[in-house]
């Protein structure tokens, strides 16, 4: 199994608590019981990844990303929108995880 982490993460547990933000690590390949481990502000929370509502993080510069329902999205059409969005909700622009990629017309990141 790898671990996969990820920085500078939006997580909501609930609708009706506010999201926390820091950073996730898990194992891969993920299921829906898998413990996922956050860490915010000194504190470190482990939950099921079925009892996580919503996950936002920036992939790479151009790239979000999200984990819902159990699975992971990347939305590559309208990163200005989600930079505006999360840097309302979390009061800084999210830093990307992966530096490293670089978008070239026509290629795709990999992942």
């Amino acid at each position: 199994m790898k671990e996969i982490r990820l920085h500078d993460t939006i997580v909501s547990l609930n609708p009706q608590i506010d999201p926390l933000f820091g950073s996730i690590s898990f194992n891969s390949p993920a299921k829906p019981h898998s413990i996922i481990t956050i860490k915010s502000m000194g504190k470190t929370v482990k939950v099921k990844l079925n009892q996580i509502e919503l996950v936002v993080f920036r992939l790479a510069p151009q790239v979000y990303g999200f984990i819902w329902k159990n699975k992971m999205f990347f939305d590559r059409d309208s990163p200005d929108s989600w930079n505006r969005a999360t840097t309302r909700l979390a009061s800084h622009e999210l830093k990307a995880n992966f530096n490293q990629f670089k978008k070239k017309e026509d290629e795709c990141y990999e992942y």
